[in-house]
Order: structure tokens, then C-alpha cells, then sequence
């Protein structure tokens, strides 16, 4: 499936950013994130008479430009450039990267599985820049045009700047902009996350890579049906001690531990024998820590939790994973929520915490880690530009030993797995 760019301009703010915003300091946990680029793919099929060479399709594509220019004026940092040796971002106006592409095929033949997880990074603008450079826009976008009229609009996003909750909210924002003509009903974000958590003087220590190995990476969708989810629910609360019913198990807890198990089990086929594995797996910390932070704070409010399997637990079943996935998110949430003061650089210190660990785990114990992300409950799939929802959606790049869980609420639940070549023919999924 050929992609060939048509155009490519910088999008600027469509109102000039004010004096006095020019500076946005990052936060600490800003600066903890390596350099990292981050793509995401939003498809929507051909909407009403919008196919190529149509008015109604170039009245489209200009609705699109205007209102990023428009949203901008918002979340005016993403329009500027990071600088290092001031931690952080210049809101200069240089403008977002925009282009636009011609699809040589049909949406239709991507929803049909008719593709590799490595070909939909030509939807993504500067596929292969992973890490970004001082002068990389904080944020590129490519319209992707089929010959059907559907859209694919594909993003790559600087990790250092912004989360997956603050890129939510940007992208629903512009989508908004997009279908009503203003930007009167976005709800204005929050820049206020690097005066509520400064980097203060707490040695930073950035988060590692999750995996050692060199060899290729590449990714694969798994697909789990949900008619399954509530019979390994089943089986969790039955295989418990007791019979225990206490704990309702949760479906993201269940997806995490299920892959988890798997993993290790693709390894013990590798090696020959059971190795020690490192899970960490994203929290979102708004509304959880003892500071206040607003649910619109723009920058990376968010922690890992961290379990662990040892290579001597032989018997370890399925509800065995999942107890270890729940207390590493509960654990440490608590942890962050029981400080009522800063006292002593505390919160600094719990946030380079898990950094601290995973670089010294990494670092000494033989074995393997793994990193989980879950977008189930951000409304990627609400982010309806006038003609639709997404009928898929997702970042289709993952690194290393690293997995996202794209978990929409209706029939099927998505995993995308990126591991190393050899063990893809070994990995289990049930």
C-alpha cells in the first residue's frame, strides 16, 4: 500500500501566544522520560459525498487545518520547541508539522487485518525518528487520504511533553474545534504542573529501556473476545484460597496478567528454564496523590507500579498474576496518597523511586521486563471531528518488551505486543 506525501507545512497557533506564556517549565516528571516519540493512528471511514476530488472532501481538509491552528491557541507549548539546558519548553509559535498523504488502496483492506503492524507507520509523519532532536516539532501530523475517501490521521507526539491523558484531551479538543467551528466549548488545559511538581534538587534518574535486547523488535495484535473475559474472571475467583470473592477483578487486570503470564512462559520456551520478570505498568496520578492536581493538567502526571516474578515460583496460576498486578497499582497509589505535606522532597523522591529501581533491575538481574499501558478509559474513541468516531484507533510502534492495551467498550478487546522476533512463535495467548 503506497504513501506518497503531497504537501507538508508548519501549522501555527491562529492567534499569536502572549509575552508572558513564552516560558513552560517542565515537570519533574517531565524530565524523568527519555526523549522519546510516540505515534498514534485514528481511522474513519468515508463519510457521506467527502470522497478524493470532491468539494465536500476539501472543505474538509481545510476544516482540519483551521481548527489546529485554532486549538493551539490553547495548548500554545505544543507549537514551540523544547530547550534542554533550561528544562524547558520555548512556546515560540514555530508551528506543528503538517502534511498531507495520498493512500494507493482502501481503509477497508486495514480494518480487514490485510496488513502488518510495521506498514502503518507510513501513516505516521517521520515514522522513523524515535528519539526526538531540539528542533523536532512537539507535535507532527499526516492526513492520510485512501482512494475510498476514508481518513486515516496519524500523530507523532513527544513523550516529554505530554501524556496519554493530556494527549487525549488535545486531540478531543481539536477534534471538537473541528466539528463546531470554535473552540468556545474546549476545556482549557492546565500548565501549571511544573510549579506543582518542580524538579527541585532530587538527583533525576530517567527511565530505562525495558528491554536489553538488540535484536529486531516488531509488534502484533492479539485479539481477546470478550465472552472470554468473564469466564477467566471466573476462574481467578475460583483458583483463590478459600474461594475468596472479595476482590472483583477487574478486565485490565485480567489482560495484563494473561499477556504477563505468557511472556514468561515464551522465555522459559527461549531459554529452557523459568527467569526472574519485571512487570511495570502506568498509573495515572491525577486525583490520587495528597496535591491537588487538576483533572486538565497538561505534562505526565503519571507513575508505575512495579511486580515481580521470581523464577522459583513454579506454580504460580493465573490468579497468582493477577494478585500481583492488582497490588502493584494499588500499592502504589496508597504510597502517593497517604503523604499529606511535601516534606523533604518526599513526593520527588516517590516519583524517582520506580525510576531508581527499574535502572537497578535492569541493570543486575538476569532476566526479562516488561512495560504495560492501558487506554481503556481514555476516550480515544470519541474523537469525532464532524464525521464520526474512529473506527480503530491506537499507536501500532511499540518498543521493546513493552505493551498497550487498547481496550474499547464494546465487543472486543485489542492488545498490541511488541516483543523480540524469536518469541513471537511461542507466545501463548490463553
Amino acid at each position: 500500500m503506497e504513501v506518497q506525501i503531497i504537501s507538508k507545512k508548519l501549522i501555527k497557533p491562529s492567534i499569536p501566544t502572549s509575552s508572558h506564556l513564552r516560558n513552560m517549565s517542565l515537570s519533574l516528571m517531565d524530565i524523568r522520560l527519555p526523549p522519546k516519540t510516540v505515534p498514534f493512528i485514528f481511522y474513519y471511514p468515508a463519510h457521506g459525498n467527502c470522497h478524493p476530488d470532491t468539494v465536500e472532501h476539501d472543505e474538509r481538509l481545510k476544516r482540519l487545518e483551521k481548527s489546529l491552528s485554532e486549538i493551539l491557541t490553547l495548548y500554545y507549548p505544543l507549537a514551540g520547541r523544547y530547550v534542554e539546558e533550561k528544562l524547558s519548553i520555548d512556546c515560540n509559535d514555530e508551528g506543528v508539522e503538517y502534511a498531507e498523504a495520498l493512500v494507493n488502496g482502501k481503509l477497508s483492506q486495514i480494518l480487514q487485518g490485510q496488513f502488518e503492524i510495521k506498514d502503518l507507520n507510513r501513516f505516521v509523519p517521520d515514522h522513523n525518528q524515535v528519539e526526538e532532536s531540539a528542533t523536532s516539532p512537539q507535535v507532527a501530523v499526516q492526513i492520510n487520504i485512501f482512494n475510498c475517501g476514508g481518513i486515516a490521521i496519524g500523530l507523532l507526539t513527544s513523550h516529554r511533553t505530554m501524556d496519554g491523558f493530556t494527549f487525549s484531551s488535545f486531540t478531543n479538543g481539536w477534534a471538537k474545534a473541528c466539528k463546531i467551528g470554535n473552540i468556545n466549548e474546549v476545556i482549557v488545559p492546565n500548565f501549571e504542573a511544573g510549579i506543582l511538581f518542580p524538579p527541585r534538587d532530587t538527583p533525576v534518574v530517567k527511565l530505562p529501556s525495558l528491554s536489553k535486547t538488540t535484536s529486531q523488535v516488531v509488534a502484533k495484535r492479539f485479539v481477546l473476545d470478550t465472552n472470554a473475559i468473564p469466564k477467566l474472571k471466573a476462574e481467578v475467583t475460583s483458583s483463590r484460597d478459600g474461594g475468596d470473592h472479595t476482590h472483583k477483578t477487574s478486565t485490565i487486570e485480567i489482560a495484563i496478567a494473561l499477556i504477563w503470564r505468557a511472556q514468561i512462559n515464551a522465555a522459559r520456551a527461549r531459554y529452557g528454564f523459568l527467569r526472574h520478570s519485571l512487570l511495570s505498568v502506568t498509573i495515572n496520578l491525577r486525583g490520587k496523590t495528597f496535591k491537588k492536581v487538576p483533572e486538565n493538567c497538561f505534562g505526565n502526571i503519571y507513575t508505575v507500579g512495579t511486580a515481580r516474578f521470581k523464577a522459583d515460583e513454579t506454580k504460580m496460576g493465573l490468579s497468582g498474576f493477577v494478585d500481583q498486578v492488582r497490588d502493584a497499582i494499588r500499592n502504589t497509589i496508597a504510597e502517593f496518597g497517604k503523604q499529606k505535606e511535601d516534606e523533604d522532597g518526599f513526593f520527588s523522591k516517590l516519583i524517582m523511586k520506580p525510576c531508581i529501581e527499574r535502572a537497578e533491575e535492569v541493570r543486575k538481574v538476569e532476566g526479562d521486563a516488561h512495560g504495560f499501558s492501558s487506554l481503556r478509559n481514555l476516550p480515544f474513541y470519541e474523537v469525532d471531528f464532524g464525521w464520526g468516531k474512529p473506527v480503530w484507533d491506537g499507536n501500532h510502534s511499540v518498543l521493546g518488551n513493552s505493551n498497550l492495551l487498547d481496550m474499547p467498550r464494546d465487543s472486543i478487546s485489542k492488545v498490541m505486543h511488541g516483543a523480540s522476533k524469536s518469541f513471537l512463535v511461542s507466545i501463548p495467548v490463553a
